[in-house]
């Protein structure tokens, strides 16, 4: 496994990018994992995605040994939102094809996403953005996944039931760049919060970030 991007964002959280190399049975050998990582793996029959689930795990684990801390697994609360056993440390990880990533902050719950550039954006972008952020994107394919990317992050980060991605998650306009931020707003009932998302291109991928 090959670790493409590494960040220290301060002194709590760091987060990094991984291009998925190794076979499952190697990358289940650097896990060496727990019975609970074990038994999510087993659950997932597509290869493909069971060995990107792997590698999330693994990322992971790299990120939490820089820190300082063991890795011990992974369970998810009734919401689906990752914890790690015995480790104050909040975590988020995501996968898409060739690659992996994953955010820890010792203080803050935090949300990450990761996806490729891929035209399909297009034809759903109608779907999870509204009419003015359809409006700022135009026909700009990596600012539609950006914002895409950021509403993930967003949704991860509040881990809220009942969030609708067009309705509830805002993402205000912002300049292009190969790394940066935005504002993202989340209203749902009568709970609001505005939170900074920090976004990053990478061969063919876009990563976002907040907490």
């Amino acid at each position: 496994m090959a670790l493409v991007h590494f960040e220290e964002i301060n002194s709590e959280a760091s987060w990094g990018i991984w291009r998925i190399e190794e076979t499952e049975e190697q990358l289940m050998y650097l896990l060496n994992p727990s019975k609970t990582d074990t038994t999510h793996f087993e659950s997932i029959q597509h290869p493909r995605i069971r060995l990107e689930s792997i590698a999330s795990r693994m990322i992971v684990k790299e990120l939490c040994e820089k820190a300082g801390h063991e890795y011990h697994g992974i369970f998810k609360n009734k919401n689906a939102k990752p914890f790690l056993y015995n480790s104050p440390l909040h975590i988020s990880y995501s996968h898409t094809e060739d690659f992996a990533a994953a955010i820890i902050h010792s203080e803050k719950p935090c949300g990450i996403d990761l996806e490729h550039i891929q035209e399909k954006m297009k034809t759903v972008s109608s779907r999870f953005l509204s009419e003015k952020e359809l409006e700022h994107c135009g026909n700009d394919l990596d600012k539609i996944c950006i914002y895409w990317c950021a509403k993930e992050a967003m949704y991860k980060l509040y881990n809220l039931k009942d969030t609708e991605f067009k309705g509830n998650l805002k993402v205000s306009d912002f300049e292009k760049l190969r790394s940066g931020s935005l504002e993202g707003v989340i209203h749902v009932g009568s709970f609001l919060s505005k939170t900074e998302v920090h976004y990053h291109m990478f061969g063919g991928v876009v990563a976002a970030y907040c907490f």
